[in-house]
């Protein structure tokens, strides 16, 4: 049964209609206003110039009983999870969302969540998808479409994930399936959304190769190149070194290609982040990232990134006035702007890293530096203006 915003399910009437979004008129208006998010707890300054967007990642109908704030771009995967045992089912693997009308979307194709026993074909993750947004309502909403490829930061050990990174010989096959699934979506492009075309790879040798292959199926003009396999990054930093050899073979490449954009998988550690910002913008490459992180560091008791982390943060809780309900039994949640609530300081930490990302240039200059880089040759010129991301105006 489909869900409503407040998480209440959705009855449908019985013969013909429109098909309902909402439970009730009260959950129709919330849904005109839910990127506010309760009023002014998400209303900060807008940037016009965007250094990195961010995708917010969406995984639940919900902010701790208040509507879901991931501001006007996310990431979507249609499944979760990292247990890839046989008596795991798809349909408790699916990943139950809603997205937030006038939301841009760009859908994961769940290769992430997939272990042996649950990877598909290129045409089942392709339908996966297209079933996903179908069943959720936001399908109109995605702009671009990811490319099912084979991950080679995750390992499945005893039918559960864990990061740790491929050896470079398992990392030939992991390649092949990769430039495989960029192929068939680029056989099967749905009419108006674009593809992210992503690359894997453990060396910087193998990675280039791969994204040499994955190139003959980019549009310039609509699609996104992806960086695969680095989300791994938080936690190894010993990767780093590669990291910064794969980009700088990488990014001279994607230039000669014309590719306009790039978006780097799962990533929301400061180091790789100003070092790819830096690179991108030699080339005139627009960068971009997702994350579910923004949405639930505060569930976690975590607080902020790099230069604004609050390592005293203490998270906060579900209040009485978070659990309220409508005179229909329906989550009404009537907390005050401003009020120090889990499911509001959620919003407000998105909203938050959303800036951080996007003034990332002047916040966390100490990671842009051509001294990072052991460069052959001069790269281009800083892009112009022209070459930056511009919000899109509410």
């Amino acid at each position: 049964m489909e869900s409503c915003l407040c998480g209440n399910p959705i009855i449908q009437p019985i013969g013909k209609g429109r098909t309902k979004q909402y439970c009730s008129d009260r959950c129709r208006k919330r849904g005109q206003r839910v990127r506010e998010a309760g009023g002014n707890v998400t209303k900060l300054p807008v940037t016009k110039e965007e250094a990195i967007r961010l995708y917010c990642g969406i995984g639940e109908v919900t902010y701790n009983r208040h509507p879901v704030a991931c501001g006007p771009f996310a990431c979507v995967s249609p499944v979760c999870g990292r247990d890839d045992s046989e008596s795991v089912s798809e349909a408790s693997r699916r990943n139950t969302v809603f997205v937030p009308p006038d939301v841009s979307v760009i859908q994961d194709s769940g290769a992430f969540s997939d272990g042996p026993k649950h990877r598909l074909s290129y045409a089942e993750a392709l339908q996966r998808q297209i079933e996903h947004a179908k069943h959720y309502k936001y399908a109109s909403q995605v702009t671009h479409r990811a490319s099912y490829d084979l991950l080679i930061d995750e390992t499945w050990k005893e039918e559960f994930r864990h990061k740790e990174r491929w050896s470079e010989e398992a990392g030939t096959f992991a390649v092949k399936a990769t430039v495989e699934a960029a192929s068939y979506l680029n056989a099967h492009r749905s009419r108006g959304i674009g593809c992210i075309m992503s690359a894997q790879g453990v060396s910087a040798s193998q990675y280039l190769e791969c994204t040499e292959k994955v190139l003959e199926y980019v549009d310039v003009d609509r699609d996104i190149f992806g960086f695969g396999g680095w989300c791994i990054l938080g936690k190894h930093h010993s990767l780093l070194a590669t990291f910064r050899e794969t980009i700088s073979l990488v990014l001279p490449l994607l230039a000669s290609r014309n590719v306009k954009r790039a978006h780097i998988w799962g990533v929301c550690f400061a180091k790789p982040l100003g070092e790819l910002l830096w690179m991108c913008d030699q080339y005139g490459i627009r960068l971009s990232t997702d994350s579910i992180g923004p949405s639930t560091r505060p569930t976690n008791g975590e607080w902020g990134y790099a230069s604004w982390r609050d390592a005293s943060y203490k998270k906060p809780l579900t209040l009485d006035s978070c659990k309220t309900v409508s005179a229909s039994g329906y989550k009404a949640p009537t907390c005050p702007s401003g009020t120090r609530c889990m499911g509001l300081e959620r919003a407000r930490h998105v909203a938050l890293t959303r800036q951080w990302l996007a003034q990332f240039r002047e916040r966390e200059p100490e990671f842009q530096s051509q001294a990072n880089f052991n460069l052959k040759r001069d790269v281009r010129p800083p892009a112009t203006d022209d070459a930056k991301f511009i919000h899109e105006q509410e």
